[in-house]
C-alpha cells in the first residue's frame, strides 16, 4: 500500500551565513499543494524566481549540488542537497524553499538545523498517494567509484568510504534503511568533512568567504576538529548527500542504493539515468 504524500503543516523558519557569499541567509520552507514536489525560490532585492527541483536543471560543480533557474543560470542555488535529504528522510512530498541567496547556509554542514525546524512546523498528509520511482532492475554506475540502485521493497543505503593511506577517516561503511526516525538519529546530524589543508587553501585564495571552521569537520591524518557525534558520522553523511541528491528526481525512490567510494558525481549520474529509464 502507498502512503499518501505530506506537506509541511507551517511555514519552517531558519537562518545562517553563506559558505562562499559571507553573507546572512534567511531560509523559509513552506506547504506546497498535492504533485508540487520539492522546489526553490531564489529571493533577491525584491524579486523572486522559482527554480524548479529537475534533473535538467543541475549545474555541474565539485564537492556540491547546485541548482539554476533554467531561464539564466546565473541565478543558482548551491548546497542545496542537505535541505533536500532533510525533506526526503523526514517523508516531506512538497515544498516550497524561499532563500535570500545563491547558496544555502551550511550552518554545522549537517541537515541537523533543517530537520529541527521542519519538525517544528510540523506535517500534514495529503489526499493523493505518493510519487514514487520503483527500481525494478539493477542499475549501476561505474566511474572512478562505484554506484549500484538495486530492486527493494522501501530505500536502504549502505556505503563504503574509503580514505585509507589520506587522513584519519579510513575505511569506513555503513548500512541503514531510511524512516523519519532513523533519518534524525543517524543521517540528518552527519556533518560535511573536508581535510584540513584543502579548507585552509579555500579560504587563502577567498573562495569560502565565511571563515568559521565550525561549519565543516576538518580531519587530518590523525584526528578531527571537533568530536564526531557518533562513530562512522562520516559514511552517515555519504548517506545525506545521496538523499539530497536522489531527490531531484522530485518524487521517492523505493530501492536499495550501494555507494563504494562513491559522491556527489555518481549520485548526478545516477539519478539522471533512473529518471530517463523511469521517466
Amino acid at each position: 500500500m502507498v502512503d499518501n504524500q505530506r506537506t509541511l503543516k507551517e511555514v519552517a523558519r531558519l537562518s545562517g551565513i553563506g559558505t562562499f557569499t559571507g553573507h546572512k541567509i534567511s531560509v523559509e520552507i513552506h506547504p506546497a499543494p498535492v504533485d508540487r514536489g520539492p522546489s526553490f525560490e531564489l529571493n533577491q532585492e525584491g524579486k523572486s524566481w522559482p527554480i524548479p527541483v529537475s534533473v535538467t536543471n543541475i549545474i555541474e560543480a565539485d564537492n556540491r549540488t547546485v541548482l539554476a533557474d533554467p531561464e539564466n543560470e546565473d541565478r543558482q542555488v548551491n548546497i542545496v542537497e542537505h535541505v533536500l535529504g532533510a525533506l526526503y528522510g523526514l517523508g516531506i512530498d512538497n515544498a516550497i524553499v524561499k532563500v535570500t541567496s545563491t547558496e544555502m547556509p551550511l550552518i554545522d554542514g549537517s541537515a541537523l538545523s533543517y530537520l529541527q525546524a521542519i519538525d517544528k512546523a510540523g506535517s500534514v498528509e495529503q489526499d493523493a498517494p505518493r510519487r514514487e520511482i520503483v527500481i525494478e532492475r539493477p542499475i549501476f554506475i561505474d566511474d572512478d567509484a562505484v554506484l549500484l540502485v538495486l530492486p527493494f521493497d522501501g530505500l536502504r543505503i549502505t556505503h563504503y568510504l574509503d580514505h585509507s593511506n589520506r587522513d584519519v577517516v579510513g575505511k569506513r561503511v555503513a548500512q541503514i534503511d531510511v524512516t523519519p526516525e532513523n533519518f534524525r538519529k543517524r543521517i540528518g546530524p552527519a556533518r560535511t568533512f573536508m581535510r584540513r589543508d584543502n579548507a585552509e587553501k579555500l579560504v587563502a585564495t577567498g573562495v569560502i568567504k565565511h571563515q568559521d571552521m565550525n561549519q565543516v569537520l576538518l580531519v587530518n591524518e590523525n584526528s578531527t576538529s571537533q568530536p564526531l557525534r557518533y562513530a562512522d558520522e562520516f559514511v552517515y553523511h555519504k548517506m545525506l548527500d545521496i538523499l539530497g541528491d536522489f531527490y531531484l528526481a522530485g518524487r521517492r525512490i523505493r530501492g536499495h542504493v550501494v555507494g563504494i567510494r562513491s559522491g556527489h558525481r555518481q549520485n548526478r549520474q545516477m539519478i539522471r539515468k533512473i529518471v530517463e529509464m523511469y521517466g
